[in-house]
């Protein structure tokens, strides 16, 4: 007997398998076909979502049908699930903790190779048959450097890790946890404004939240080094996107990696589009096939136990 019906987005197949033995399953991609998902989402028991947005109204549809949310990811975007509207309709959210702690880790520093070496330039070059181009892309080295942590958990301690590995010292800020964790691996505690004035590199691995929007705004910005770089795979709206637009046009700070931005997908005329010191990526710094798992089969399985009138393991939100 099927214990429900399932919203997913397109997943691993054998993910898919295991819960079509389960419930029954509506496969569809927000981004594609993003109407299909709007319609299905209120007739589901239970939503999978890497990246669907589920809104108040959705909810609202529901009409109490809806008993789980379940993020692939680490974090819970307020601008894809409304919280607050889950806790009012009694749905559960849950999450996936530190599933994608190495992948965005390992892309932050693929990133911050890739602005100091200048690959995606270069490369460029060599398939115009500007070889002899190779001087116009003298890089720096990241060892020597300083890396700026804004956040230390699951991802933020093992980009401190990585660090030491490039032989680069590192400094953290992050409010909620004691100077010791920071020191126990070899970094210093510092606030925000001495760590922006400090590093080489700064790198955002915080939620967003009240506390944290918009926290990197035109006074934190003047506070970095011109030949700094800043590296977000967190959140867009941690950033103020209009001040960064600012600096990075001014040329008061070297350059930007950007995983993520505050309205995904970004408008076709966004104004960093125009700017050549911004690496982009489009929110995949947890789309690796071994990230990718770990969380898909972990939300399948808070869906199961719900439907099965279970407590899930990794609730986002208390339900009373």
């Amino acid at each position: 007997m099927f214990l429900g019906r399932v919203l997913v987005e397109e997943f691993q197949s054998d993910v898919i398998e295991w819960l079509r033995q389960r419930a029954e399953v509506v496969v569809v991609n927000p981004w594609i076909a993003p109407e299909r998902w709007d319609h299905e989402a209120p007739r589901a028991d239970a939503v999978i979502s890497r990246k669907g947005r589920i809104t108040r109204d959705l909810m609202e549809e529901s009409r109490g049908r809806l008993k789980i949310i379940a993020r692939t990811g680490v974090g819970v975007d307020p601008t894809r699930v409304d919280l607050a509207a889950a806790r009012q309709y009694k749905i559960w959210v849950t999450n996936m903790p530190g599933s994608n702690a190495v992948s965005v880790a390992e892309l932050v520093f693929g990133q911050m190779i890739a602005l100091v070496r200048h690959t995606h330039e270069a490369n460029r070059a060599v398939k115009e048959n500007r070889w002899g181009d190779y001087l116009n892309y003298l890089g720096t080295e990241l060892a020597g450097k300083t890396l700026g942590i804004i956040g230390m958990g699951n991802i933020g301690a093992r980009v401190a890790l990585r660090a030491r590995a490039f032989e680069m010292s590192f400094i953290v800020y992050d409010p909620y946890i004691p100077e010791s964790h920071v020191t126990a691996l070899g970094g210093r505690w510092l606030s925000l404004d001495e760590l922006l004035a400090e590093s080489d590199f700064v790198t955002i691995h915080c939620p967003l939240n009240d506390e944290t929007e918009k926290m990197i705004a035109a006074r934190e910005l003047a506070l970095m080094k011109p030949s700094a770089y800043l590296i977000n795979a967190a959140r867009g709206g941690i950033i103020d996107e209009q001040a960064l637009v600012a600096v990075l046009r001014e040329c008061k700070i070297a350059g930007a990696a950007l995983d993520v931005i505050e309205s995904e997908p970004p408008r076709e005329n966004h104004p960093l589009f125009s700017l050549g010191n911004v690496l982009w990526t489009p929110h995949l710094g947890a789309v690796t096939l071994e990230a990718s798992a770990r969380g898909e089969w972990g939300a399948a399985q808070e869906v199961i136990r719900v439907l099965e009138g279970k407590r899930p393991k990794n609730p986002v939100n208390l339900l009373s």
